[in-house]
């Protein structure tokens, strides 16, 4: 098609007529159907000869006519009547033919004979030109005139002039693509892979005459002498290669997957920042990267494993990262369907694994029974390492559901250790016993000290044996029984059991296999023999395939830094107890949360979510380093040390319902230490602190919130002791409560601190003398045993101030003395100051004043500076 008719109605008809036209020996050596002519007799019957199309005008094809000059003089009328077709519309050049000219004066007479690099030998001599078929019969119009064809030479597209620039006012050159009929494929000249052809000099008069131009082609209006080089040939230019298909799939992966290890890798610096914008970057690649999966699962082309793998990829990054439960029940309500259609079991078991996170999200009863039939199907399939996998699920639900020490969780827990027992894997086994003892230390039941050291018997059975031994275990054994020490309130056993724990810790400060954050756990499972593939590559986060025949099991426990952390305050509350150096608990106490403010990220990535999870461990556990310092800070009457321990967790704003009880306790300790007695008997009369009848730990509630209630009805006792705040009434209400819950508690601590409180108050009616020797007696014996110091001190100036005021003799002088000892030791200013005072009412009924009048200014100093020390 000539450039100046790409748009035309014109050279669209002319393309209709001239599409079937072909090169004369291009016929011979293809020759096409042709129409028979009619049967007539005689020269007289052919039809007229058409004329055949014409080569170009080269001295090897000259005189192509044999029928004389009129054939010749018809196509010269042609192109004088298609060139003035052409003045008539606006005619472009294509950058493919950026050096068109008539081929006229390319190839001039005199010009060498020389071939057409790009033609074979059978073009090089001209054949006759077969005639054209006779028009069809029925058609009524005469058809036009066919044009001749026209070749370009090859040669000449190789010419890399650059193209003349538009005005610019001219629109861009462009014209529709098509493939010629004449050849193949005519490639652009950028684009060509063929051998280039050897070019034809042009004749350098024309080289004169070419414009020196740049840029798009040029619109040619004013050039009357330029003929169309190819009026009478249906070309266009060569389809240009189209982009190659590109598998996007593969691609959509590995995009996912780039975003989300991008997003793990800055989780820990987002969950201590929480920086909007650091949110905002963490949430964008979260969500490109879930929606690059979703793609992937729309599409078509996944084959069935790997849609299951998909379908639990997934969702697993929903449940972590989002809250989109439904749609994550629905993505592996899929894969599961997949994966029972193709028996893929190990993708199988994680799909069900991670079902039953989501639905115990959702609902916890049906989580609950759902994990039962799960549990069913691997016992009657014998895949024992699922069997463990959703035990341990079990017992993490009931851990989380506050049900860890009823007969279900701990028989669970024991089914869990008969198994690894007969299958002798011992790394199961203890891990079944450290967790069965666990649940047995929250309940605090009659035997629960027995059954605690019984799971660490069965473990220690087993701590000789090197192949199953890991520094986690060996440190969780040992803080199992470090805690259970401090609730038996034996602290000289408890600082022995403390020793070794810190001596195991620098053993393994410099542990390769144990990382300093999140750390993960290995348990060894022996592989059944002939059996099938249950544990695969693709189950890694929760089984592990291993070597020489043994599969792991991986469990989330403490890492190394955490472990520290948690030593730490355990050896601040043992250090509180001995009270040789009343500012070593608080220095334990304070590494502890410098320890863990300084805490690094891990080596591993991590979902933001599970960074926030520890993240938020350990500001629970700063916190309460901070409540505890400040508990103690109270025992020594540094109100502006508890002011600032206050400060320092009301900043941080732990979730805790724990934390937050102990936090308005000290609240409440602050204010009554400080003379505010109306808002600290206001704090002890919140519901928080509110006590049932019998006793009985609050529903949503624990063990410690019912001990800090009863501590609080207690303290209401002695600020009723204040003439101001007296109500009688309501002190006997509160004593008839607290009877039946203090006198058979199993807290050693919890007896002893309501005997010191009945001895200390005065009701109406009074207690008998006998009553208050049995609670002076009661208060001292609890005292010693539990090896508390302030109990002691106490103990011992309450029993001076009721059995021994305004007495004379030898034994109230040495009940004074005592109590004023004691009180030094406890290092509370505020009981030395009133044992000095006793003392010194004792030495004065002895006769002593000298002795008398210097520890009544001792006790003044004392109290002077009890007093500064509540202007905070």
């Amino acid at each position: 098609m000539p450039p100046g008719e790409a748009y035309g109605t014109q050279g669209q008809q002319q393309h209709q007529q001239h599409q079937f036209q072909v090169h004369p020996q291009a016929r011979q050596l293809h020759p096409q159907p042709q129409h028979l002519p009619p049967l007539h007799s005689g020269p007289q019957a052919q039809a007229p000869p058409q004329p055949p199309p014409s080569l170009l005008t080269h001295p090897q094809f000259a005189n192509q006519y044999p029928n004389g000059t009129q054939p010749y003089q018809q196509h010269q009328q042609h192109q004088q009547h298609h060139q003035h077709q052409h003045q008539q519309h606006v005619q472009y050049i294509h950058s493919a033919y950026p050096q068109q000219r008539p081929p006229a004066q390319f190839y001039p007479n005199n010009a060498p004979q020389q071939p057409y690099p790009n033609y074979n030998g059978a073009f090089h001599q001209p054949t006759p030109a077969p005639h054209p078929p006779p028009l069809p019969q029925h058609t009524h119009t005469p058809a036009p005139m066919p044009v001749p064809a026209q070749f370009v030479n090859p040669s000449y597209l190789q010419q890399q002039a650059p193209a003349p620039r538009p005005p610019n006012n001219a629109p861009p050159a462009s014209q529709p693509q098509s493939t010629s009929m004449m050849s193949p494929q005519l490639p652009r000249p950028a684009q060509s892979t063929t051998p280039k052809p050897m070019p034809v000099k042009p004749s350098p008069k024309l080289e004169e005459k070419r414009p020196p131009s740049r840029g798009t082609p040029k619109l040619l209006t004013k050039d009357p002498r330029r003929p169309s080089s190819s009026a009478g040939v249906t070309k266009s230019p060569a389809t240009p290669h189209g982009p190659a298909h590109v598998e996007t799939l593969p691609l959509l992966l590995c995009v996912a997957e780039d975003c989300f290890e991008k997003a793990n890798a800055a989780a820990h610096k987002v969950a201590k920042t929480m920086g909007a914008s650091e949110v905002a970057e963490h949430h964008r690649l979260v969500a490109t990267g879930l929606g690059c999966l979703d793609v992937a699962l729309k599409s078509n082309k996944l084959w069935p494993r790997l849609e299951a793998r998909l379908c639990l990829r997934y969702t697993s990054v929903l449940i972590e990262e989002t809250t989109n439960i439904t749609e994550a029940e629905t993505a592996l309500t899929r894969g599961i369907s997949v994966c029972e259609k193709h028996r893929f079991l190990d993708l199988k078991y994680s799909s069900q694994f991670l079902l039953m996170k989501t639905l115990f999200q959702r609902n916890q009863k049906a989580a609950f029974k759902s994990i039962e039939s799960h549990i069913a199907d691997c016992t009657t399939y014998k895949h024992i390492p699922w069997i463990y996998a959703f035990r341990f699920l079990k017992a993490a639900f009931h851990l989380q559901s506050g049900t860890a020490a009823d007969n279900n969780a701990i028989e669970n827990l024991r089914k869990i250790a008969g198994i690894a027992n007969q299958r002798n894997d011992k790394g199961i086994f203890v891990v079944a016993m450290l967790l069965e003892g666990l649940a047995h230390l929250s309940t605090m039941k009659d035997d629960w000290a027995t059954r605690v050291q019984m799971c660490i018997a069965q473990i220690s059975k087993l701590q000789l044996d090197e192949t199953i031994r890991t520094p986690q275990t060996d440190v969780l054994v040992l803080l199992l029984d470090l805690a259970c020490s401090l609730h038996q309130k034996t602290h000289q056993i408890s600082a022995q059991k403390l020793s070794a724990l810190q001596r195991r810790l620098e053993e393994l400060k410099q542990a390769p296999d144990w990382s300093s954050q999140y750390g993960e756990m290995l348990l060894p499972i022996n592989r059944m023999q002939n059996a099938q593939q249950i544990v695969s590559i693709d189950t890694r986060a929760v089984l592990r395939p291993g070597n020489d025949g043994v599969d792991y099991l991986v469990i989330s426990t403490l890492g190394k830094q955490e472990a520290w952390a948690l030593a730490y305050v355990l050896n601040g509350i043992v250090a509180h107890y001995k009270a040789t150096t009343p500012g070593r608990s608080s220095g334990m106490w304070g590494e502890a949360v410098r320890l863990l403010e300084d805490s690094k990220p891990g080596p591993s990535p991590q979902s933001l979510p599970e960074a926030l999870k520890q993240a938020e461990w350990a500001t629970e556990l700063s916190c309460y380093a901070h409540l505890l310092t400040g508990l103690q800070a109270s025992t020594l009457s540094d109100w502006a040390k508890v002011k600032t321990c206050l400060m320092a967790v009301e900043q941080q704003k732990p979730k805790s319902e724990f934390l937050a009880v102990l936090t308005l306790y000290l609240e409440g300790v602050f204010h009554q230490g400080t003379a505010a007695l109306d808002k600290a008997t206001e704090i002890w009369k919140d519901q928080q602190f509110k006590l049932d009848w019998n006793g009985a730990p609050k529903p949503s509630g624990s063990r410690i919130v019912t001990e800090l209630s009863i501590l609080a009805a207690l303290n209401r006792l002695w600020i009723m002791q204040d003439p101001v705040q007296a109500d009688e009434a309501q002190m006997a209400e509160l004593v008839d409560l607290l009877r039946p819950i203090c006198e058979d508690n199993p807290d050693q601590e919890i007896r002893t601190v309501y005997n010191l409180v009945l001895s200390s108050i005065r009701m109406n009616p009074p207690p008998s003398i006998n009553q208050v020797k049995r609670h002076i007696q009661q208060s001292l014996s609890g005292s010693q045993q539990t090896s508390n110091t302030q109990y002691l001190a106490m103990a011992l100036n309450i029993m001076r101030a009721r059995l021994f005021e305004n007495v004379v003799g030898e034994q109230a002088l040495k009940s004074a003395r005592a109590g004023s000892a004691q009180a030094r030791k406890s290092g509370n200013v505020l009981w030395m100051s009133v044992a000095e005072g006793m003392l010194a009412q004792s030495y004065e009924m002895q006769g002593a004043l000298a002795e008398a009048r210097a520890a009544h200014e001792t006790g003044v100093r004392l109290a002077n500076e009890a007093f500064a020390k509540t202007q905070v």
